[in-house]
C-alpha cells in the first residue's frame, strides 16, 4: 500500500485528526479497499472488506508537539461481510460500523498508526459514490491522542474523506 494507485495517479482524499490542541490535516499518499477471504483468526465472517489508508508525508497542517516528527499517519479497519453482502456493486449507500476493541484490549481489525499503533475505536465508513474501481468514502472513528498514549488528554477524532481504489483479491 505505499506507493500511490489508479495509474500513477494520487488518490482524492483528506485525513484530519482532531487533535485537542487543533488539527493535523494530510492528503492521501495511499487509499486501497480490498475484499479478501475471511482467515480463521479473524472475524466470524465469509470474508472481509479492508479500507487501508496512508497519509502523505508532507502534511497540509501539523499540531506543534507533534511538527518536528514529521510523521504520516496510517489507518485500517476490517469489516467481516457475509458472502451475500461481499459484491462491489451493492457497496454504495451502505454504512460499515466496527466498534473496535474495548478498552485495554488490542485489535488487529481496527488500528491506527503514528507513533505507535493503536486501536481505533467508533468507526463508521458510509461509501458515498462510485467511479469505476474508485470509491468516495466518508469515515469517522476515533483513538488516544497520538502523541499522548497515556490517556491524559482528550481522544482525538479521526475523519477521513476521499478516494479509495477498489479489487477483490479473493480469487
Amino acid at each position: 500500500m505505499d506507493e500511490p494507485r489508479g495509474g500513477g495517479t494520487d488518490p482524492d482524499g483528506r485525513f484530519v485528526l482532531h487533535r485537542f490542541n487543533g488539527d493535523e490535516v494530510y492528503r492521501f499518499r495511499s487509499a486501497e479497499m480490498w475484499l479478501g477471504c475471511a482467515t480463521d483468526d479473524g472475524p466470524d465472517a465469509d470474508a472481509v472488506l479492508w479500507f487501508e489508508l496512508a497519509a502523505d508525508d508532507d502534511a497540509i497542517q501539523r499540531c506543534e508537539d507533534t511538527a518536528d516528527a514529521g510523521m504520516a499517519p496510517t489507518a485500517e479497519v476490517g469489516i467481516g461481510l457475509a458472502v451475500a453482502e461481499a459484491d462491489a456493486d451493492r457497496l454504495v449507500g451502505r454504512t460499515f460500523v466496527m466498534p473496535g476493541a474495548s478498552d485495554g484490549e488490542d485489535s488487529c481489525m481496527s488500528l491506527l498508526y503514528y507513533y505507535e499503533h493503536e486501536p481505533l475505536r467508533d468507526n463508521r465508513i458510509t461509501v458515498i459514490s462510485r467511479h469505476g474501481d474508485r470509491f468516495r468514502l466518508r469515515w469517522t472513528a476515533v483513538c488516544e491522542d497520538v502523541n499522548f498514549y497515556d490517556g491524559s488528554k482528550p481522544a482525538t477524532r479521526v475523519e477521513i474523506d476521499g478516494e479509495f481504489l477498489f479489487r477483490d483479491a479473493r480469487a
